[in-house]
C-alpha cells in the first residue's frame, strides 16, 4: 500500500500551476465567482491535477482575487434586477453553488438593502409585470396563473395570496 506521505515527493510542475493560474484569472477576469465554481471549472480541463487546483485557489482567495462573498452579492444583485425571485430561493441557489449558508443569506439581504427591495417588493413587480401575458383569460384562470408563476420563483402561500388578492381582488381564491 503506498505511503499517505508519498505524494508529497513528488515533484509538482510549476508550469502546470502556471497555466492554472492563468486560466482562473482570466475567468476572474469575465466575473466573480465563488471559490467551489473557480475550481469545479478548473477541475474540468484534463490533466488537471486536484492538489494543483486547490493550491492556485487558495492562493487566489488569499489573496482576496476570489470571494464567495462578492460572487453572491453580484449573484444576488444580477438575480434581483434581471430575474427576481424569492430570497429563499436565492439563498438555496447560493448554497447549491457552493456558498456556505450563513454567508448566502447575509449576501442576500445585503444586496435586498442596497437596491431597496424586499420579498413583497419583488413579488409585485414580478407580478405587475406578468399580469399583462395572461391578460385575456378568466379572472379565475389569471389568479392560479399568476399563483402558480410566483411559487415557481420561490415564493409562500401567504406572499402568493397577498399579491394575487391586491392585484385581482375580484376573484375569490377558492372559486372556479
Amino acid at each position: 500500500m503506498p505511503d499517505a506521505g508519498a505524494s508529497e515527493t513528488v515533484p509538482r510542475d510549476p508550469q502546470a500551476l502556471d497555466q492554472i493560474r492563468e486560466r482562473a484569472l482570466r475567468l476572474l477576469a469575465r466575473r466573480e465567482h465563488g471559490v467551489k465554481e473557480l475550481g469545479d471549472k478548473l477541475l474540468r480541463r484534463a490533466g488537471t491535477h486536484p492538489e494543483d487546483v486547490r493550491e492556485i485557489v487558495q492562493e487566489l482567495a488569499d489573496r482576496e482575487l476570489v470571494s464567495d462573498r462578492r460572487y453572491a452579492e453580484a449573484f444576488a444583485r444580477d438575480a434581483v434586477r434581471l430575474k427576481p425571485r424569492a430570497r429563499r430561493l436565492l439563498v438555496g441557489e447560493l448554497v447549491a453553488r457552493g456558498v456556505p449558508a450563513p454567508l448566502a443569506g447575509r449576501s442576500v439581504d445585503a444586496v435586498f438593502a442596497e437596491e431597496e427591495v424586499d420579498d413583497a417588493a419583488l413579488a409585485r413587480r414580478l407580478a405587475d409585470a406578468y399580469l399583462p401575458r395572461i391578460a385575456g383569460r378568466s379572472d379565475a384562470a389569471r389568479w392560479r396563473r399568476l399563483a402558480g408563476y410566483l411559487q415557481r420563483r420561490g415564493y409562500d402561500n401567504e406572499r402568493i395570496y397577498e399579491v394575487c388578492s391586491a392585484l385581482l381582488p375580484e376573484v375569490d381564491a377558492g372559486a372556479d
